[in-house]
């Protein structure tokens, strides 16, 4: 398979280094959880879905994943922090003075590793009584949908996209690629510039979407289904374009014309490197 415009981001940052650094021991955990080992290293303490459902009326929920997905499904009661927001640490903290603790972060869970970071931030700031939920939003509305907002309100499972459905979108990674070639197709990235990865597949070909401003999204959506025949979607790991599904159903933007890549970037970028 023959790629163009490939090209990687790079980013320091001093846990990073240490991550990397660190020996790491195969287990089921690592394995379900592959970065709550690591991050148990620095201090990071995740909480599993049962634990928190435990728990849930006396904890503050954070959710640190863009706005676009925020938008669409949250937790009841979550406070939305994006991960990469500026004001990050004092809006965390006025959170702890006004809410009380524990703070519990949380994002698509498994392969990300936002909620893990969020948490080693916190902890920067001071705030110690702070949880990684690691199984994500995801696991949590299909578990406990009366403690789910869809849209704002209660998760209605008349109104969650199938399985099924957000798997006929999928494309693997070398279908992608060639389909990525052809005329009157628009590459989207819904990952952000500045996400868990930091890794550009097609760099000066794909455009990234403005995740963090909902309205400017819906309008840049529109748009590319006016510009071009069909649209390919990627995130980092093929978790995020499952909520992007629904604000193109929300959109209009039905028909066969729209696809996801399948594992997202990370999974791309390992079949490429290891071919």
């Amino acid at each position: 398979m023959r790629l163009h415009h490939f090209a990687v981001r790079t980013g320091t940052v001093a846990l990073s280094v240490g991550l990397l650094l660190a020996p790491v021991t195969l287990s089921a955990q690592l394995v379900e959880f592959p970065g709550r080992h690591l991050y148990e290293r620095f201090g990071v303490e995740a909480i599993d879905l049962f634990d928190l459902r435990g728990q849930f009326s006396d904890s503050t929920l954070i959710d640190v994943r863009p706005a676009a997905e925020f938008d669409v499904v949250r937790m009841r009661d979550a406070h939305h922090v994006e991960l990469h927001d500026p004001q990050f640490t004092e809006r965390v903290r006025e959170l702890e003075a006004s809410e009380g603790g524990p703070l519990v972060f949380y994002g698509n869970g498994r392969v990300s590793d936002r909620a893990y970071r969020a948490v080693a931030l916190a902890h920067d700031a001071g705030v110690s009584d702070a949880l990684a939920y690691d199984a994500g939003i995801g696991e949590w509305a299909e578990s406990y949908p009366g403690l789910s907002r869809l849209w704002g309100e209660e998760f209605d499972s008349d109104e969650r996209i199938s399985d099924e459905s957000f798997e006929a979108r999928l494309l693997d990674s070398e279908t992608f690629a060639r389909r990525a070639q052809e005329a009157d197709t628009q590459l989207l990235d819904v990952g952000g510039a500045m996400d868990d990865d930091d890794i550009a597949l097609f760099a000066g070909q794909e455009r990234v979407l403005p995740v963090n401003d909902p309205p400017a999204l819906d309008d840049a959506l529109l748009a590319a289904a006016e510009e071009a025949d069909t649209l390919l979607f990627f995130d980092q790991h093929g978790q995020q374009v499952r909520w992007l599904q629904y604000r193109l159903r929300d959109l209009g933007i039905e028909d066969e014309r729209y696809y996801f890549l399948e594992g997202g970037m990370r999974a791309f970028y390992d079949e490429v490197m290891g071919g």
